[in-house]
């Protein structure tokens, strides 16, 4: 059995979503107890989508149509089957200066049939960017309409991938509603991706638990049995 961690590392320099506020920065909150200095932290411009994050559709339907993070049941976070399709960033074509997973792709790296309710994680090694580069996100790879509505078809539990910006700001796309209406879990910003060997592994992924929120920090492995 081999264990993959996919979690990107939090630490201040990493990209982000350009929030206000939302810039992560680690703060010194030492304290002296009998008379011996003792170290804490505290993490401000810590938001929802900061690193590795689980997202569900309340992010647009809102929280009496859609669960928060905390509520998902934990046979949805834990040895979740799950599919890793490859798809190299450089044999990726352009489209508005930036990569574009289509649909054609996407079959190419389905090596077997993918069973309905598993996982299914998009692997390009974008994330090799993490703290190197200020436009992270503008620069993202996206995914074409009928790419993403193949994914949706296979009515998985779960959709994550390697980079952050899955849509295409220039020139929508238009998947994000069907997306959210559908109830698929959401992982973005995983890495490691490609250093997985296997198609079919096994996922854990554990937001942390707080109440009411749509998206969540996670930390996410994989199984390769």
């Amino acid at each position: 059995m081999k264990t993959i961690d996919i979690t990107g590392l939090i630490k201040e320099g990493m990209w982000d979503f350009g929030f206000p506020g939302g810039q992560f920065k680690l703060k010194e909150l030492n304290y002296n107890f009998m008379g011996k200095e003792f170290h804490h932290e505290g993490f401000e411009g810590m938001v929802g989508s900061t690193g590795t994050f689980i997202e569900t559709g309340a992010t647009s339907l809102g929280y009496d149509k859609v669960i928060s993070t905390h509520k998902i049941p934990l046979e949805k976070l834990i040895n979740i089957d799950t599919y890793v399709l490859q798809i190299p960033l450089d044999s990726l074509k352009e489209k508005d200066g930036r990569k574009i997973i289509t649909l054609e792709d996407i079959k190419e790296a389905e090596v077997e049939k993918i069973k309905e309710g598993a996982g299914l994680l998009i692997s390009t090694g974008y994330y090799i960017e993490w703290f190197n580069r200020d436009d992270y996100l503008v620069k993202s790879p996206f995914f074409q309409k009928e790419a993403f509505y193949y994914l949706l078809d296979k009515n998985p539990l779960l959709i994550g991938s390697d980079f952050a910006n899955w849509e295409n700001s220039q020139n929508l796309e238009g998947f994000l509603p069907r997306l959210y209406e559908s109830g698929v879990i959401v992982l973005v910003g995983c890495v490691n991706l490609d250093k997985i060997n296997k198609f079919k592994v096994k996922l854990i992924a554990l937001p942390i638990k707080v109440a009411d929120v749509c998206m969540c920090p996670t930390r996410a492995v994989i199984v390769e049995e």
